[in-house]
């Protein structure tokens, strides 16, 4: 029952029942207000099948009411936000040595896939150790684990300055290292994250893209490196 009461919450926060513009709830029948309330919302959704209840989360629909000014009261329309791009599944979120870490992603339309996978993990009973707030982005794309003593994580389009402070000063990396790669002066939606020019093949084995490397190349990448201290926890830039 418990399982079942989670879902509806979840479904019942990715549903909006709203007025058109231009109107306002004082202007309805009494009877038609119940139709704008919260309560209804949650008759709508603890009518829903489970699978029903899954698709309203994956697809975000917002019902929008018009007073009809006829025997039906209201006239509806329908749109939707569909996570679209959830099967990107590495983004929403980033393991390192302290557990997992939920993201914050830097479009809009994706705010939502974060509370999902959220909701999933706790689904899988797997613990979140922390997770990022405004004004920090975090991606998972830009984030790679390289055991204890190094992670590294790529800001630019996506990921920020910011996140990679809160990951550092709520000591969620579990690293003696992090090293934060720089994307200046590329700032390229084909190469929006640290893993579109970089990856890691074994242990002291990485692959690169050859036209960000150098000093000389117009697109390069310049690195960070913060150092924890282990007397007091804190990180601070080495060089």
């Amino acid at each position: 029952m418990g399982a079942r009461v989670e879902l509806e919450d979840l479904a019942a926060g990715t549903l909006t029942y709203r007025l058109a513009d231009g109107h306002k709830e004082s202007e309805l029948a009494e009877a038609d207000r119940h139709y704008v309330s919260d309560a209804y919302k949650r008759e709508v959704v603890s009518a829903m099948s489970t699978r029903q209840l899954i698709e309203i989360c994956l697809i975000n629909p917002t019902v929008t009411l018009l007073p009809s000014y006829r025997d039906t009261g209201l006239t509806a329309s329908y749109t939707f936000e569909p996570l679209s791009n959830l099967v990107y599944t590495r983004d929403q979120q980033v393991t390192t040595c302290k557990g997992i870490v939920m993201g914050r992603l830097r479009s809009s339309q994706r705010q939502k896939e974060v509370e999902l996978m959220s909701y999933c993990f706790k689904k899988l009973g797997l613990p979140i150790a922390g997770r990022i707030a405004e004004p920090g982005f975090l991606e998972g794309g830009d984030f790679f684990p390289l055991g204890q003593d190094l992670a590294l994580v790529g800001v630019g389009l996506r990921s920020n300055v910011e996140a990679c402070q809160q990951l550092m000063d709520a000591d969620l990396l579990g690293t003696r290292r992090l090293g934060v790669v720089r994307d200046d002066f590329d700032r390229d939606q084909d190469r929006m994250h640290l893993d579109c020019v970089f990856s890691v093949l074994g242990e002291g084995c990485c692959i690169m893209l050859e036209t960000i490397m150098g000093d000389a190349s117009p697109t390069r990448r310049l690195v960070d490196e913060y150092v924890r201290d282990p007397a007091t926890g804190k990180y601070s830039l080495g060089r």
